[in-house]
């Protein structure tokens, strides 16, 4: 009985530290600058698959943009001008977000006119097909990807 439950322990601390890993893992991911860029350009492929959808008269959500909140002080790596273009991109994001919380808190379905979501159409394009590239272009650059720690590094 006891062969059994210092067994059945062994597993769990082992199937523990397997997770702790992956965790740690992707939090390294993340916080990387490639991390970092893919999550933006993560976020500006779901806010045009959403205008798509608001123009086919569906239903909506808020547009995301909390990749670009958390990383907007840290891509100084990319180009100024792809830099400049993200961030009046997510003002105006943030602008139609504050009128679809506004509407939703009077109960209106009417919060997003056409013009709206048709002025991010260009420069949702416009980004994603920059951020695809700039990722492209470093995918093997040991700069931008994620340090690997291992205990026989320094």
């Amino acid at each position: 009985m006891g062969d059994i439950g210092s067994t059945v322990i062994i597993g769990v601390v082992l199937v523990l530290l397997l997770v702790l890993s992956v965790f740690i893992q992707g939090l390294r991911t993340r916080r990387s600058p490639m991390g970092k860029v893919v999550g933006i350009a993560s976020n500006v492929r779901y806010n045009g698959r959403l205008c798509q959808s608001i123009g086919e008269n569906r239903a909506t959500g808020r547009f995301k943009t909390g990749a670009w909140d958390k990383h907007r002080n840290s891509v100084d790596f990319l180009p100024a001008e792809l830099r400049f273009e993200l961030s009046n991109l997510f003002e105006s994001i943030n602008e139609i977000n504050a009128n679809i919380d506004a509407a939703r808190k009077h109960g209106s379905q009417s919060y997003l006119s056409a013009s709206d979501v048709e002025k991010l159409k260009v420069p949702l394009a416009s980004c994603g097909e920059q951020l695809k590239e700039w990722v492209y272009a470093n995918m093997n650059n040991p700069e931008y990807l994620p340090k690997k720690r291992s205990i026989f590094r320094r």
